[in-house]
């Protein structure tokens, strides 16, 4: 035994059928859903709008993706084929209507999000004054390596110069130390001691740093 469909109470149903007698027009379940102010679920008019088809009350047709729904009219109250006709063009047209909406409902989506993924003004605003400031910083450097100005902080340049000295220093001591011990070595050496030298591989420093360049 087929299973009979059920809508919605017998009070839904009542107020459903009685919008679509007063309007008297085709309707998809969306314009009903929203003529009656989202009182019922989409689902359940759909349901009910089933089940009035059921009871011969209401009768569908389909036009591509959508289903329209309208009252059935009393044999002497039928509309003339005329006015079938009428109907099945503004119904046509409603729908050309909705596919025009909804592309450009799609379009308008589209938009929004592109919108949406882009920096707000506020944003824009904050990286040109970042972009600004970076700017000003690098034009400064290229205009000091411009004029020659030394780029090196003060801290770090007084870092350098005392580990210079420290150097320095020891290269002079370590040096004085060699020569001291050469001198010592080669005083009763028959040859050439600067021949020794070149013999062992000891070359000269030719960097003159018994005196600081910087002063």
């Amino acid at each position: 035994m087929v299973k009979k469909k059920t809508g919605g109470t017998k009070e839904e149903e009542s107020i459903v059928l009685e919008y679509l007698t007063k309007a008297n027009r085709p309707y998809s379940a969306t314009d009903v859903f929203n003529n009656l102010h989202a009182k019922y679920t989409k689902s359940t008019i759909v349901k009910i709008l089933d089940k009035l088809i059921d009871d011969e009350l209401v009768f569908s047709k389909t036009y591509g993706k959508t289903i329209i729904y309208s009252i059935k009219q009393n044999e002497e109250e039928s509309p003339s084929e005329k006015d079938m006709e009428k109907m099945e063009k503004s119904i046509n047209e409603l729908n050309q209507e909705l596919e025009v909406l909804l592309e450009e409902n799609k379009k308008l989506e589209q938009t929004m999000t592109q919108l949406t993924a882009k920096p707000t003004t506020t944003e824009a605003q904050q990286l040109v004054e970042k972009a600004k400031l970076k700017n000003e910083e690098m034009r400064k450097k290229l205009n000091d390596l411009k004029s020659g100005t030394v780029l090196i902080p003060s801290e770090k340049r007084k870092r350098i110069n005392e580990e210079y000295t420290r150097n320095r220093d020891l290269w002079k001591k370590r040096r004085r130390l060699f020569n001291d011990i050469f001198k010592t070595v080669t005083e009763n050496y028959p040859g050439n001691p600067k021949e020794l030298k070149e013999q062992l591989g000891v070359e000269e420093d030719p960097v003159p740093l018994e005196k600081d360049p910087l002063e």
